[in-house]
């Protein structure tokens, strides 16, 4: 039975600080080695038991999927699953924010968000690595978007290790062009001689928090299975603008430019806009998902 009938919850999105593959796991995925970090750009989820028994997703955006393929639908499922609860049909309007084909995990935020709003309506008590345990089965970056924060993310994505959060602003674009995740996977197989990431140096430039030399250390390895001409003019534009380095994230086709001060991220956001209807500035937090309300 639920604690509370409704819940509000914002699921907030990811970029990659850098990325590279390692090797592939046992089961034939891909290993990563990537810093994954939380951003102030969301979507607002609001849940409420329907007491129909049946699950309901409502959103308004052109192409958002409202069936039982949704992560959302499948967190529900899953959740219930796990604690052994009659959800009871839960009711979930989506306002989305978050691109989509973009590397910001927006179906995977959306899908840990529900799982954390569930853990408080239902008074389960479930522990992070519980609801991760439930995330990693729904997809790779689930557990990232219910832990957040900064975090060097290995295996497929599932064991984390926290650093400190660097103190910078991101402009983000979305250029217009969408990029598959397993088609940019399938690519990078492909190619021979594939740059590696000097992660360690990476790492130790991160927990200094020397942005300047960490922007030198940007890495993607699936840039280099993107071969989009929209990416490089997008970094190249994001450079001219004033950021101090620029990166896509994930399998893209959303791009980034790193600042050093949410004053010149704006600037150069008006710059950006010209050309990127997509563009927003998106400032580092520390969690995955966070409750805005219960009731």
């Amino acid at each position: 039975m639920a604690k509370y009938d409704s819940a509000v919850v914002m699921a907030f999105g990811k970029l990659n600080l850098m990325l590279d593959i390692v090797g592939t796991t046992a089961e034939g995925y891909h290993e990563l080695e990537t810093v994954m970090q939380s951003v102030k750009l969301y979507d607002t989820l609001t849940l409420k038991v329907n007491g129909t028994g049946e699950n309901r997703l409502i959103c308004d955006k052109m192409g958002f999927p409202c069936d039982s393929s949704n992560l959302i639908w499948k967190a529900a499922d899953a959740f219930a699953e796990f604690t052994k609860q009659d959800l009871g049909g839960i009711t979930v309007t989506v306002d989305k924010q978050l691109p989509s084909m973009a590397g910001m995990a927006g179906g995977s935020a959306d899908c840990a968000a529900t799982l954390c709003a569930l853990n408080e309506m239902f008074g389960t008590g479930l522990s992070s690595s519980q609801l991760c345990e439930i995330g990693v089965k729904l997809g790779a970056d689930v557990p990232f978007c219910i832990v957040g924060g900064t975090q060097m993310c290995r295996g497929v994505g599932e064991k984390m290790t926290a650093h400190p959060m660097p103190r910078c602003a991101f402009v983000v674009v979305k250029p217009d062009v969408s990029i598959s995740t397993p088609a940019a996977f399938k690519k990078y197989d492909s190619l021979e001689n594939v740059p590696k990431c000097d992660t360690a140096v990476f790492l130790e430039n991160l927990d200094k928090n020397d942005i300047k030399a960490m922007c030198g250390q940007l890495f993607n390895a699936l840039e280099y299975a993107a071969q989009e001409t929209e990416i490089e003019n997008a970094k190249k534009k994001l450079i001219d603008a004033g950021a101090l380095g620029s990166l896509m994230t994930g399998s893209g086709s959303a791009v980034f430019g790193v600042f050093q001060d949410p004053e010149k991220a704006q600037a150069a956001l008006e710059k950006m806009k010209k050309d990127y209807p997509q563009a927003w500035v998106c400032t580092p937090v520390s969690a995955g998902t966070q409750i805005v309300s219960l009731g």
